[in-house]
């Protein structure tokens, strides 16, 4: 048997002590982990939704594509708060019907981008960039100023101009978010070719989208990596180091990466033809789901006129 004072200190600790330190090492390794796990855990979720049995995964994606194209047109001409409101409760129920959750399409939707854009249009709430009715005055006139001669308030048209920003940014993500979980990228693909996009634009956005996985992967090895060789506690200077490193290593693999998956592509009989294992044929309940859509867009047009 092993005699007690030769065994280190740290193995003789309970399991309970070993875990409450645990936390406090190696955040920022753990972080990075966590979060480039996050974009395979994505990838999984959208080819899982896309493969259920509902209402939009029986669409053919050129009429999705269309739809959706649609919507975010009229969203973003919008100049009341009605329309958008009302196309993204349709939105929601069409993921319900689609079997999405719609915890996570709100989380996903409204949560990252619409917020950032929300905090960076801040400023236009005041009087200074756009003129309107005071809501909340900050700051009297004072003629000595040369920029707040009349003053600091939020004015109405700054509120509105905020909002109508957010709610554009949010509903038109919530729509593409439904049109990615409910299709496949080949699909997806293929109706785009379909639609005569020019086949370059899509083969450069197909190779991207794969290649934002092969870099993930290759972030994902490095950080793993680093974490298993690394005893102790990381300081901020070393995490920016590594931080740095890591980045440089990427892009010499990307430059590398570039030439081998083209030569891997060329052998494999790469032909610039986008492909795809289904067959995509416009039936009656496509037809059927654009003209009820075209029915609920000329409706609410008319009523925003109306308005």
């Amino acid at each position: 048997m092993c005699q007690p004072e030769l065994i280190p200190s740290w193995l003789l600790q309970n399991k309970r002590s070993l875990i409450s330190k645990t936390p406090q090492r190696l955040n920022f390794l753990r972080r990075s982990i966590t979060h480039l796990s996050k974009i395979f855990n994505d990838e999984i979720y959208f080819n899982r939704t896309a493969n259920c049995q509902g209402l939009l995964q029986a669409i053919d994606p050129r009429a999705k594509l269309i739809l959706t194209l649609i919507f975010m047109i009229i969203i973003n001409c919008s100049h009341t708060f009605a329309v958008p409101l009302i196309l993204f409760a349709i939105t929601l129920i069409y993921a319900k019907l689609s079997h999405i959750s719609l915890v996570q399409l709100v989380k996903r939707a409204w949560l990252i981008v619409p917020v950032f854009i929300l905090i960076c249009s801040l400023p236009a709430l005041f009087n200074v960039l756009i003129p309107g009715k005071a809501l909340l005055i900050i700051g009297s006139a004072n003629s000595q100023l040369q920029w707040f001669s009349h003053g600091l308030y939020i004015t109405d048209n700054g509120c509105h101009a905020v909002m109508m920003m957010f709610i554009r940014s949010g509903c038109s993500l919530s729509l593409v978010y439904l049109l990615l979980t409910t299709t496949s990228w080949n699909d997806l693909t293929k109706g785009l070719s379909l639609l005569k996009v020019p086949t370059g634009f899509i083969l450069i956005l197909s190779m991207t989208y794969r290649y934002i996985f092969l870099l993930a992967s290759c972030a994902l090895q490095m950080n793993e990596a680093r974490f298993l060789r690394t005893i102790g506690r990381l300081d901020h200077r070393e995490n920016r180091r590594f931080i740095g490193h890591s980045m440089a290593l990427l892009f010499i693999k990307s430059n590398y990466l570039a030439t081998e998956i083209f030569a891997a592509m060329r052998a494999r009989g790469f032909s610039h033809k986008i492909v795809s294992l289904k067959i995509l044929k416009l039936g009656k309940i496509d037809y059927i789901f654009m003209i009820n859509n075209g029915i609920i867009l000329l409706i609410l047009l008319a009523w925003s006129k109306i308005l």
